[in-house]
């Protein structure tokens, strides 16, 4: 009975229609401003952000006229190696010794200076007239230096022109740790390369396994390296903390080269 007293007795109060009514929490209107900011700031980022698109390829730090194999004049018998992996040799200078049929001495010689990078004569060995002995990275054209020769498809080389910066990843200089070596693009080969040509440039036919990507012939697009002499490697890097050591060419790099820049509302138009 008490309980259908109190039922009767709030049914006779008139009802309090100056009563204020609470819409939302203040918890409720703080979610509500904080998913407004968001959006607000998606929006304009959507219409003034920079997104950059770039075009990615494998390369090698080398020296512009990349590397050139030697082959031998004679036929014979190796009797002597006179020069090691990573020697500097200079135009002329013995690389090997062979005994031709006849017992004669015969001095196989290097046309060009440059560095050695691997010998493919032993001890012992039968030579025949051209076959190759020796694989060296030639130092010796004009204005030789160090820069990253890069192998973009060529569908994608297109886009590319003298100029455009370039990030490189070097893999002795992990970028989780050093950032990434700075470059820009000096050159961009109007034609596909050919494997023999690829293999010349980076030390043969296996190592060129490596810079084919598909089915496409790539394009050779030279990078030269931005100085720095304050850096201990010489060169450019995206952070203050250089590696500690310098730069040595036949090492593996990979290349993101910077094409242009769009807004996310563009990408999503398709522009």
């Amino acid at each position: 009975m008490q309980f259908r007293y109190q039922a009767l007795q709030r049914k006779r109060e008139p009802d309090e229609l100056d009563a204020p009514v609470l819409l939302a929490a203040p918890r409720g209107w703080i979610a509500i401003f904080v998913v407004m900011i968001v959006m607000a700031g998606a929006v304009g980022w959507a219409f003034v952000g920079e997104l950059r698109v770039a075009v990615a390829g494998p390369g090698v730090l080398s020296h512009p006229g990349g590397t050139a194999q030697v082959q031998s004049p004679y036929a014979g018998l190796a009797k002597e190696v006179l020069v090691k992996p990573a020697q500097q040799v200079r135009a002329g200078q013995a690389l090997f010794t062979l005994q031709d049929a006849g017992g004669q001495p015969r001095t196989v010689t290097s046309p060009f200076a440059g560095q050695m990078i691997s010998t493919g004569l032993t001890l012992g060995q039968v030579v025949a007239v051209g076959d190759t002995v020796a694989t060296v990275e030639r130092t010796d054209l004009p204005h030789d230096r160090l820069v990253a020769l890069v192998f973009v498809p060529a569908d994608q080389a297109a886009r590319l022109a003298p100029g455009r910066p370039v990030d490189l990843s070097v893999s002795t200089a992990p970028p989780a740790v050093y950032g990434l070596l700075r470059g820009k693009v000096t050159a961009v080969d109007p034609y596909p390369l050919t494997h023999e040509a690829l293999a010349s440039l980076v030390g043969g036919e296996l190592a060129a396994e490596a810079f084919v990507t598909g089915r496409q012939a790539p394009r050779l697009v030279t990078v030269d390296l931005i100085p720095d002499p304050k850096a201990p490697s010489g060169y450019t890097w995206s952070t203050a903390k250089a590696p500690p050591v310098r730069l040595g060419s036949q090492t593996a790099v990979s290349a993101s080269i910077h094409v242009s820049s769009q807004t996310p509302f563009e990408l999503v138009l398709g522009h």
